[in-house]
């Protein structure tokens, strides 16, 4: 499939299939469009900022609105043979068309390890500059980014960063349906609501139906954490900005629960590999941003325990969101991957299973008497669910063979060097924490 991503004032090239109207647009534009993204983005960060990022940072974003634009219109299922890889050739406008090209290669071999999918990358002329902005700018004297989802993670990042006070973050969230309350509220709570940027992707499509699986969604939340980054006065100075990707080590690593879950099915939003490749590309541009991830060797239970404000966590975090699969609901499904990693770290925070707030679709807070699960419950409407099954196997395999036949390949020497025994310990616990959890609901 071949897609480009571009403004609307840029003619399409030969050969494309779908074009993808990024940054602005009339609606005479757009409906000459299959769909488009960021149209929000520049107002946005003007009116936050009074100033322009700069203009590297603006083609990164260029490249993760294409991405994420042509994520939604290649849908799997109807085009890929396996029902998953699909071969998609995107071609992006940039300002500097040359230095894209010599990294293309790179490129397409990030975003494969990210999407699972085989990527071809154009660049073209026609980078994004907008008109400086008629309010004078003043200071931005912040001195580092933080990306704030309405996670728990990236919670406990905002409540550790304000808490200890040595940094001063501004807090970018990508502002999608369900999450937005939870950001606000967040950096209310922490003393940062001055500090909060929220931006839009708002990807859609027309004629076409959507791919839903949004493996790439990352990769668009570090786009609008570089825009921010550019702003600083640390980083018009010729400083390094640290862009801070709170997320716990078991979940970042997320090693293939069973060989069902290998490769393209086992999310990649903030695997090491992928930070890595990020990383390389940012200093290839000359982009003076560096990624870190203080929890990089925590489970998601040791995040909670050693956060640095309990009282504060404790009032947040039943509030934030976990769900892989919340849909419209918004409202924890409690049994997909993620919501298991969530109930062990609860249970590992406070010792009891019903110490977590949250609430659940499966199983009933009802269904929760004194701690353990009502014997009515026998762990039927819970177990139904593939990733618990997957969980139990794979706390089956470590049981008999030992984590470190279970994480195999997945964390090695070659890719994780001399760290690589410390990656497999946190692999080891999150597993484990989720373990605890279901033994206490009877299933193991």
């Amino acid at each position: 499939m071949r897609i480009a991503a571009l403004r609307p004032d840029q003619q399409t090239p030969f050969g494309v299939d779908h074009r993808i109207s990024i940054f602005e647009g009339d609606l005479g534009a757009l409906s000459r469009s299959s769909g488009h993204a960021g149209l929000s983005v520049a107002n946005e960060l003007f009116r936050w900022a009074g100033r322009s990022p700069s203009t590297m940072a603006w083609d990164f974003t260029a490249l993760a609105l294409g991405v994420v634009g042509a994520d939604r219109l290649v849908n799997r299922a109807a085009i890929s043979p396996d029902g998953w890889t699909r071969e998609i050739e995107l071609t992006v406008g940039v300002s500097d068309p040359h230095r894209w090209h010599a990294l293309s290669e790179k490129i397409a071999a990030m975003l494969s390890f990210l999407t699972g999918d085989f990527w071809k990358l154009t660049f073209v002329e026609g980078g994004y500059h907008p008109a400086p902005p008629k309010k004078n700018a003043g200071a931005r004297p912040e001195t580092c980014v933080a990306l704030l989802s309405g996670g728990l993670d990236s919670l406990i990042g905002a409540i550790d960063m304000e808490t200890r006070g040595k940094d001063v973050p501004v807090y970018v969230s990508n502002r999608v349906r369900g999450d937005v309350a939870k950001q606000e509220k967040f950096a209310a709570r922490t003393g940062a609501a001055q500090r909060l940027l929220s931006l839009n992707a708002d990807p859609r499509t027309s004629g076409v139906a959507a791919e839903i699986s949004q493996r790439p969604r990352s990769i668009v939340f570090i786009a609008f954490g570089v825009l921010a980054a550019t702003l600083l006065d640390k980083y018009v100075m010729g400083e390094t900005v640290d862009l801070h990707t709170p997320e716990n080590g078991f979940i970042s690593l997320n090693v293939p629960l069973t060989t069902m879950r290998r490769g393209s099915l086992s999310t990649r939003t903030t695997h090491p590999k992928f930070i890595e490749m990020v990383q390389d590309l940012f200093n290839e541009l000359g982009l003076n941003v560096r990624l870190s991830n203080k929890y990089q060797f925590k489970t998601k239970g040791m995040m909670m325990v050693d956060c640095e404000e309990q009282d504060l966590l404790s009032e947040l975090a039943p509030g934030s969101m976990s769900c892989g699969r919340a849909g419209r609901s918004y409202t924890h499904c409690g049994r997909c991957l993620p919501c298991m990693v969530r109930r062990g770290a609860f249970l590992k925070w406070t010792g009891r299973l019903d110490g977590d707030g949250t609430v659940y679709v499966h199983p009933k807070t009802e269904l929760i008497v004194h701690g353990k699960v009502n014997n009515d419950f026998h762990g039927k409407a819970f177990a139904e669910y593939d990733d618990v099954m997957q969980a139990l196997t794979a706390l089956d395999f470590v049981n008999r063979y030992g984590a470190r036949r279970w994480i195999g390949p997945a964390i090695g020497t070659i890719t994780f060097g001399d760290a690589a025994d410390d990656y497999r310990r946190v692999a080891e616990d999150g597993l484990a924490e989720v373990g605890e959890f279901l033994e206490l609901t009877g299933l193991k």
